[in-house]
């Protein structure tokens, strides 16, 4: 779609630089021949226009009294009828070939989304979204982005890939339901505005009550109006804040995370794993997990179902109930492994 529109505007722009031409053109001998103004800007603008259209309605300026104006009429005629064809044939395609495409391409991301089921959803891709967009991808996650921006849809598949998306307004209902609202696990609002965040919170909430809702909030008073709603708020200004001093107090920590989430070679993640009731984990201790003799995961702490409070480095015979969540440093797709060899979320 991109390509068609580039292509017709720069069509558009020959047959506008033709027109020009032609135009001061007609103006310029009329006035070198008779050493003043000689023919009405509008009367060669007029005589352009029925040369490169070949309407054929005759001379509407007197082109016998001035030499070469009849030449450069051919110049026009040959030149215009190339360009105009030109210009045809790309606003055709563009009319008929993008909307084709367009039809294909909704039918597509329509086929996708309906296999879908426990993914999330991303509201947004703008300068946070494409952010998230971009973690969910790289960890492998399951997720439909939903964006009424055209372009940044089709920027964002050209960089990433055909992942599944939807082209609308986050805080109509009907988009978030074409979105698979109620099949889905999660929704990641990143809307630039509060108050939309707020529709989307309340909209998904209202769909299916047991979505886990994670949104951007830019002010921390309007926070707790979606903190009451259940979701989850994450403040931009409030983490570059806490980045920045960080970044002067623990330098070496903070590159050691950077490092850990911008590598290129190697993703690896603080993954977490919940023990439901049905895992054959149940019962057993951490060190019946035998992580000792596996290099792949790295347990950082285990969140206790009882107190939902952390414990760092738990003791080998610590014993894991159901509802436990145990906290890993590892890739993505070893936590997954883990979880399906486990029955563990």
């Amino acid at each position: 779609m991109q390509i068609l529109r580039h292509k017709l505007i720069n069509a558009g722009a020959f047959l506008i630089t033709m027109v020009m031409v032609g135009t001061f053109g007609y103006y310029i001998l009329g006035t070198l021949e008779h050493q003043k103004p000689y023919w009405r800007l509008w009367d060669c603008f007029y005589m352009t226009i029925i040369t490169l259209t070949t309407v054929g309605f005759g001379e509407v300026i007197d082109l016998a009294n001035v030499p070469g104006s009849r030449l450069f009429t051919i110049f026009i005629l040959v030149c215009g009828l190339g360009i105009s064809a030109y210009f045809l044939s790309s606003l055709t395609a563009f009319l008929v070939e993008g909307e084709l495409k367009n039809v294909f391409w909704r039918k597509n991301m329509k086929k996708k989304i309906e296999k879908l089921s426990g993914h999330i959803i991303l509201c947004g891709a703008g300068r946070v979204g494409k952010n998230v967009l971009d973690e969910l991808i790289k960890t492998g996650q399951h997720f439909v982005l939903v964006e009424q921006n055209e372009s940044r849809v089709f920027d964002q598949q050209e960089n990433h890939g055909d992942f599944p998306a939807i082209i609308g307004d986050a805080t109509h209902d009907e988009f978030l339901l074409q979105a698979g609202v109620e099949r889905a696990s999660g929704v990641i609002s990143t809307l630039g505005d509060d108050k939309d965040n707020l529709c989307v919170v309340v909209t998904c909430k209202g769909i299916n009550p047991s979505l886990r809702i994670v949104t951007r909030c830019n002010s921390k008073d309007f926070s707790r109006k979606l903190s009451r709603l259940g979701a989850e708020v994450v403040i931009p200004n409030l983490i570059g804040g806490l980045r920045m001093a960080s970044q002067m107090v623990r330098p070496r920590v903070v590159k050691y995370l950077d490092t850990m989430l911008r590598d290129t070679d190697k993703v690896v993640r603080i993954e977490e794993v919940t023990i439901p009731q049905e895992s054959p984990l149940v019962g057993k201790t951490i060190a019946d997990l035998d992580l000792s003799h596996n290099n792949q995961l790295l347990l950082l702490a285990v969140v206790g179902k009882m107190t939902n409070k952390p414990i760092y480095h738990p003791s080998a015979d610590y014993l894991i109930i159901e509802g436990d969540t145990l906290v890993f440093q590892t890739e993505p797709d070893v936590a997954r492994q883990f979880k399906e060899r486990h029955h563990c979320q």
